[in-house]
């Protein structure tokens, strides 16, 4: 079986906020690199400032889900989980606003091992479900 790729959802107010916050950071970084007045002060505010706007942004468009070989790999920018397919006990639906690797507050809480859970948000879920060989539980 082929590996099957599927992107996070992401909800329409995470976009505004997204947005909001890498303006502001621009803004922020752009006004101290502005008043610092030392040119290799100003350069390090402003190099600074990049490697944060894109850190946010890969985080953003690198948030997906691979479902390849009885595994389930979880990426997130530069954070990374495997989930062994045989391993997951339950599949439901939440809502929680915890932090995980997911661009929306419609989330999948995958139970696996003995203890560990893990929340994404697969934007196309049917799809997600069935790749993994699960059911929502209610």
């Amino acid at each position: 079986m082929a590996a099957k790729r599927f992107n996070s959802k992401i909800d329409p107010w995470a976009k505004i906020v997204l947005v909001i916050v890498i303006v502001g950071e621009a803004l922020a970084f752009g006004i101290a690199a502005f008043e610092a007045g030392d040119p290799l002060v100003t350069t390090g505010i402003l190099l600074l400032g990049l490697l944060v706007t894109a850190l946010i942004m890969w985080l953003i468009l690198g948030t997906y889900y691979i479902v390849d070989r009885g595994t389930l790999r979880i990426v997130t920018g530069p954070f990374r989980w495997q989930v062994p397919i045989g391993q997951i006990s339950s599949v439901e639906a939440t809502r929680s606003p915890l932090s995980s690797p997911a661009l929306s507050l419609d989330r999948l809480l995958i139970r696996y091992r003995k203890n560990r859970r893990i929340m994404i948000s697969p934007a196309d879920k049917a799809g997600f479900l069935k790749a993994i060989g699960h059911e929502l539980v209610d």
